[in-house]
């Protein structure tokens, strides 16, 4: 935890990065930050009860893939500015909260907890496990999770509206690959990830365009 708690000062310190932004606002809100204080020692403990690095090496990644995925509703909502009752339906779809202001609200700073514990933990796996292999191939797993998450959402979208996508017969099967590339990077064999099919896919039903900006 000292491990997070230095790493998030050092971020604050290096100006308008995007590292930097989170941890300002993290560390500004004191309310905010004590919910992250809580849940991520929670998420450091379980690394630091493993009893030798190679399991707290593994520990740390499964903390980073939970906190990646955990963040990215809101990052979804916010990178391709859902907004009015596209916003709605998409989160009624996800999480089913008649309060939607409140869960709006709680997305967010599960948003900025979760992005801050994924930067901590990063930061854990290359620089006291020297696992920067791992921490490369984290990158290229969220660029292809955030296409799925994508395509799921879109997928939600239109079907509250009685349509559909290009994607949504095939998200069970991109569903499944990500499944096998994070087995892949859990056992610390990063290399023998394909992206190419996941790729593929995307691009044969353009899905890999920027979207349009959703409001109603």
């Amino acid at each position: 935890m000292d491990f997070s708690e230095r790493r998030l000062a050092h971020a604050a310190a290096l100006g308008s990065t995007h590292d930097s932004r989170i941890a300002s606002r993290l560390l500004g809100d004191l309310p905010i930050y004590t919910k992250w204080e809580h849940a991520h020692r929670g998420l450091m403990r379980t690394v630091a009860l493993q009893h030798r690095d190679p399991q707290r090496a593994t520990a740390a990644r499964k903390v980073a893939f939970l906190s990646l995925h955990r963040k990215a509703p809101f990052s979804y909502l916010r990178e391709q500015r859902v907004f009015g009752q596209a916003r709605r339906r998409l989160v009624g779809a996800l999480f089913g909260n008649p309060d939607y202001a409140h869960c709006v609200i709680s997305e967010h700073e599960a948003w900025l907890c979760s992005t801050a514990s994924l930067m901590c933990t990063d930061a854990l796996c290359r620089e006291h496990f020297g696992d920067s292999v791992f921490a490369d191939a984290l990158r290229q797993y969220e660029s292809a999770y955030e296409e799925y998450f994508r395509a799921f959402c879109e997928a939600q979208l239109a079907q509250a509206t009685g349509g559909t996508t290009a994607l949504q017969p095939l998200l069970p099967y991109l569903r499944y690959q990500l499944k096998v590339i994070r087995e892949h990077l859990l056992a610390g064999a990063p290399e023998q990830s394909d992206y190419t099919d996941l790729q593929s896919l995307y691009a044969s039903t353009g899905d890999t365009q920027p979207m349009r900006v959703l409001k109603e």
